[in-house]
C-alpha cells in the first residue's frame, strides 16, 4: 500500500494541501506519485470552477475547448510540479483529462492501478453537499483503493 499513489488536484487550497500531504506519503513509503488534474468545462465556462487558479485567460476564448484545457490543466499542474519538485526523491508524473472529475479519478485510479488515492475536501455547505454530493465524497464511496480525503483549515475548526 501507498506505492503507487494517485492525487486529484483542482489547484484550491484543500486540494494543495492534499497535495502536500500525497507527497509526504510517497516519500515516506518510497512510493510513486501521479498528480491528475480533471478539466470539468461546464463548471469552468459556468463559473463553477473549484480552484484558486486565475481562470480570466480561459473567458476571451469563447469556447476553444481545447485551448481552455490545456491553459487551466497546464496552470494548476504547473503549480503541482513547483510543490512537488522541493522532494526531488519522489518520482512523480502530471496528467490532465477532461470529464467529471469524480468519474475521471475512479476510472483513471484503476487504469494505472493506483493503490491509494488522495484528495482535498471541498467545503460545499452542509445543504449544497446533501443535495449534491461533493467530488471527495464519491470518490471515497465509490472507490476500490484506499481513500485519504484531507481536510481544509475551515473543516478542522468545525
Amino acid at each position: 500500500m501507498f506505492k503507487r499513489i494517485l492525487v486529484a488536484t483542482d489547484g484550491s487550497e484543500g486540494a494543495t494541501k492534499a497535495l502536500k500531504a500525497a507527497i509526504e506519503l510517497a516519500a515516506a513509503n518510497k512510493g510513486a506519485l501521479i498528480v491528475l488534474n480533471v478539466f470539468n468545462p461546464v463548471e469552468t465556462f459556468a463559473g463553477r470552477h473549484s480552484g484558486d487558479v486565475e481562470f480570466a485567460r480561459a473567458e476571451h476564448l469563447q469556447g476553444d475547448y481545447a485551448e481552455a484545457q490545456s491553459l487551466l490543466s497546464n496552470d494548476v499542474l504547473d503549480a503541482a510540479k513547483t510543490l512537488a519538485a522541493k522532494r526531488p526523491a519522489v518520482a512523480a508524473s502530471f496528467v490532465s483529462l477532461d470529464g467529471d472529475p469524480a468519474d475521471e479519478i475512479l476510472r483513471y485510479a484503476n487504469e494505472i492501478e493506483a493503490d491509494t488515492i488522495v484528495m482535498g475536501r471541498r467545503g460545499l455547505g452542509r445543504w449544497s453537499s446533501l443535495i449534491l454530493g461533493s467530488v471527495s465524497q464519491k470518490v471515497a464511496n465509490r472507490a476500490r483503493q484506499t481513500t485519504v480525503v484531507v481536510p481544509n483549515g475551515a473543516d478542522r475548526a468545525a
